[in-house]
């Protein structure tokens, strides 16, 4: 069995304080790669948070000591914020690119709107999807000019935006189905698709195989136990974005 690619879940957030330099250098000899969130403070400078929110409201989990929406606050407020009385700060992604070395995989959660559509869109939305996309698209492709990474985003308006910006840039649409994962895959070339464990586990055997015949690597999220990593690669996973280390070590002799 070939050992899957394992991807450090906001810096293996099991164990370390989510999406802080922190995390990422704690995760970076412990995987292949490190996911972080990246969204947009109030002047559309990219911070590395997940949450709509600093505090546990409007269905947020409160992981700072700080409150408000990260749309409607400064990037000097916002990196003041300490994550899970860690000592560790929310990061600009700038800071964060600075302060770490290892190959990141960036998922683009939120441009500043309130709310944004998931998943595909209709075909005359797209162009404006793009547009709204684009300014926060290239602050953080800016940021991250020369480093190996991997862009992932569950809006096709972010996957167009990163496409327009950069015919090569490695796109990895999220989905909760395998099917508009495949559909936004083919529109924007991409290397690979990151569903949910439950999407593959729904998903028939020839659907997976068609992703990988068409080249593309199925990487599934979020593995949190040895159990769920071994029903990730019997479904066909290729790849593993957990929020623990060490999860592959029981996995010998497993087969998809």
């Amino acid at each position: 069995m070939t050992e899957p690619t394992v991807f450090a879940h906001r810096g293996f957030a099991g164990v370390n304080p989510e999406n802080t330099v922190g995390a990422v250098r704690a995760a970076a000899h412990r995987a292949d790669a490190v996911e972080v969130d990246v969204v947009a403070c109030a002047d559309g400078t990219p911070v590395v948070f997940h949450d709509a929110r600093l505090d546990a409201a409007a269905g947020s989990r409160g992981v700072t000591d700080a409150a408000g929406a990260v749309r409607d606050l400064s990037p000097e407020t916002v990196t003041a914020a300490e994550v899970l009385d860690s000592g560790e700060t929310v990061p600009t992604l700038a800071r964060l690119v600075d302060g770490t070395d290892a190959p990141l995989n960036v998922e683009l959660k939120r441009h500043g709107a309130a709310t944004v559509r998931r998943g595909a869109l209709p075909p005359a939305d797209r162009e404006a999807s793009r547009e709204r996309w684009q300014p926060l698209v290239d602050r953080v492709l800016d940021a991250l000019d020369g480093r190996e990474i991997r862009y992932s985003s569950f809006r096709e308006g972010a996957l167009a935006a990163l496409r327009a910006r950069d015919p090569d840039a490695s796109l990895a649409p999220l989905c909760r189905d395998l099917a508009t994962g495949r559909e936004l895959a083919a529109r924007y070339d991409a290397n690979a698709v990151h569903p949910s464990l439950a999407a593959i586990r729904d998903a028939d055997a020839g659907t997976v195989a068609a992703v990988h015949d068409a080249g593309r690597a199925v990487n599934v999220w979020t593995i949190r136990t040895w159990g769920e990593a071994r029903a990730a690669v019997r479904a066909g996973a290729d790849g593993l974005i957990a929020d623990y280390p060490e999860l592959t070590r029981w996995l010998g002799g497993v087969s998809g």
